[in-house]
């Protein structure tokens, strides 16, 4: 995944998280490994403590994102 595409699926997570478990959740998305730049980052992870109940959002929410982010696009 390129640098911008990783930029635009780790905001993609936020506001998806934002969206279904509010502002005040206490977990956001971040790049793994925490701390990393797009362009060396492995993937995503929770930011801070995050309990299993947070956590269970979270991989509703990544499982969504990331569906649609897999869909082909139109102009390919």
């Amino acid at each position: 995944m390129r640098k911008a595409t990783k930029k635009k699926y780790l905001k993609a997570l936020n506001q998806s998280l934002r969206e279904e478990a509010g502002k005040e959740f206490g977990a956001t998305f971040v790049f793994h490994p925490v701390g990393a730049k797009p362009k060396d980052a492995t993937g995503v992870t929770a930011s801070g403590e995050a309990d299993a109940a947070m956590l269970e959002v979270m991989d509703r929410v990544q499982a969504r994102v990331s569906a649609a982010f897999d869909k082909p696009s139109a102009s390919a």
